[in-house]
């Protein structure tokens, strides 16, 4: 596949500005600035921003608990993703869902659930929505290697297959359920796209640190998608280079391993791409990181100077 300079370019500043929020995120966590707790997504960024290079406007998507600041690619501003994270007023969902529940329903981000898992069904809801309107719509479902052994999981991508919504399901398959490698947990090497073939659906491979390759096998599978064809299932390797949470020793895994897997950088990989390519040169490198440093201080800056929610209105936006 040929990649227009428009492509790579815009492809690469994305994960250039995903990369520097995951680090800031960790940055402000450590500083006590984050109420409750962090996943960080640092090194992973493509297997989020790369599929979504795809999305046209309408389209939904399901994040998961990690690499949130991957909402930014389908529109969510740093401003408001940060004051959501810090629990302000101004925040997505007003400061109620905090660092794992980025949502924006107007840009297509549909947000989590509370239970990893569940929102796979929620996110197949939006595939049936989109299907019974004819809107040309499709969801990009996002879960991680553990929850796809989770059996709502399943039941969704059943479902989603027996229906032929247009989904596609993408799975960061980054080793590790928490502190347990998928090889002593399921019987099959790939957690996603071995498992696919129960539902008839059609599934990819690719290494996560080739965030070309990524997007490649994405449109291929959305632009069937699209055509009416049923879901599909994306499966991505990566590897987690942080623990499952700001905190965990990783104790459990052998720190050679980890020093030898977070060389398998997608955004290096991409920048060399750029440069030995001539899309971009070191300067407009370096001018591009000067201007996100700059958007994401001001972001941090907006969300410690917004108000907090206003306990008055603790129940807006509950109902049954």
């Amino acid at each position: 596949m040929k990649y227009s300079k428009e492509l790579v370019t815009e492809l690469y500043q994305e994960l250039l500005s995903v990369r520097m929020a995951e680090e800031k995120l960790v940055e402000i966590y450590a500083l006590g600035k984050v109420p409750g707790h962090i996943h960080s997504g640092v090194g992973e960024e493509a297997a989020y921003v790369a599929p979504l290079m795809t999305r046209r406007e309408g389209d939904y998507y399901k994040h998961t608990h990690r690499v949130v600041a991957a909402a930014h690619a389908v529109g969510v501003t740093f401003n408001e993703m940060f004051a959501e994270i810090l629990g302000k007023q101004t925040g997505t969902s007003h400061g109620r869902g905090g660092v794992n529940h980025i949502a924006r329903l107007d840009k297509g981000c549909i947000g989590t659930a509370g239970s990893l898992g569940v929102d796979t069904e929620v996110a197949i809801g939006a595939g049936l929505s989109a299907k019974y309107l004819e809107n040309g719509r499709i969801v990009y479902c996002y879960n991680g290697d553990g929850t796809h052994s989770r059996g709502n999981v399943h039941e969704a991508m059943n479902l989603a297959a027996i229906w032929k919504l247009p989904v596609l399901f993408i799975c960061d398959d980054n080793q590790y359920a928490i502190s347990a490698n998928h090889a002593n947990t399921i019987p099959v090497p790939n957690p996603a796209a071995d498992r696919a073939a129960g539902y008839g659906m059609p599934a990819r491979v690719v290494q996560g640190d080739d965030p070309l390759a990524i997007y490649e096998a994405a449109k291929e599978l959305t632009d069937d998608i699209r055509a009416g064809k049923g879901p599909a299932v994306l499966e991505i390797k990566c590897y987690r280079w942080r623990g499952h949470f700001e905190g965990d020793q990783c104790a459990y895994r052998d720190k050679a391993v980890t020093e030898e897997e977070v060389k398998k950088d997608c955004l290096a990989n991409l920048e060399k791409y750029v440069l030995d390519n001539g899309v971009l040169t070191q300067e407009d490198i370096e001018l591009m990181r000067k201007e996100i440093a700059l958007e994401l201080e001001q972001a941090v800056e907006f969300a410690e100077n917004s108000p907090e929610p206003d306990p008055d209105h603790i129940f807006d936006g509950l109902y049954a």
